[in-house]
C-alpha cells in the first residue's frame, strides 16, 4: 500500500482490505501525535478553579478588560480572564498569582483613516509591572476585590 498526497484518503473504489489499511494507519498516527498534543496544549491534569469578583479603577467599574494570573512560581500555566461591567470571569490553577489587569477605551476622535482611536488607560504599575498578588485556591471561593487608584 502507499499513500500519494493530494489523493482521497478513502475512495469509494478502493477495496475493503485497502480502507481497513488506510484507516489502521491514520489512528496510528493520531495515537502517535497524541503525546506531542497533549503537550502543546496543556495536561488534562492540570485543574483550574474558577475566580470571579469585582474590579474598578478610580472608583468605577473597568467596563471591559481582561485579568491575567500569572504564576508566581512558574510552575503552573498563566490564565486570563475578561472583565465586564467591573465583574471578573476566570479559570486559574491553584497557587500564588501575579494580576494583571488591561482595558482600553474609545477616545472620540479618529485616525487618519477615520477609525475611532483607542487607549489603554490602565497604568503599567497594574498590568506589565504589576505587584498584586493574590491566591487561587483549590477548596475556597477565589473571590477578588482589586480597586485599582
Amino acid at each position: 500500500m502507499r499513500l500519494v498526497l493530494g489523493q482521497p484518503l478513502f475512495h469509494p473504489n478502493h477495496s475493503q482490505e485497502m480502507l481497513f489499511m488506510r484507516t489502521k494507519l491514520l489512528f496510528l498516527g493520531v495515537v502517535a501525535l497524541s503525546p506531542l498534543l497533549q503537550g502543546c496544549f496543556g495536561s488534562s491534569q492540570d485543574s483550574v478553579f474558577p475566580v470571579t469578583g469585582k474590579v474598578t479603577y478610580q472608583g468605577n467599574p473597568i467596563e471591559s478588560g481582561t485579568i491575567v494570573l500569572d504564576s508566581v512560581d512558574g510552575n503552573t500555566t498563566a490564565a486570563m480572564g475578561e472583565i465586564v461591567n467591573g465583574e471578573i470571569k476566570a479559570e486559574a490553577p491553584a497557587g500564588e498569582k501575579i494580576i494583571r489587569i488591561s482595558a482600553v477605551r474609545t477616545k472620540n476622535e479618529k485616525d487618519q483613516y477615520g477609525e475611532l482611536i483607542t487607549e489603554s488607560y490602565i497604568p503599567a504599575k497594574y498590568n506589565g509591572q504589576s505587584d498584586i498578588k493574590r491566591t487561587v485556591s483549590p477548596d475556597e471561593a477565589n473571590v477578588f476585590e482589586l480597586t485599582l487608584e
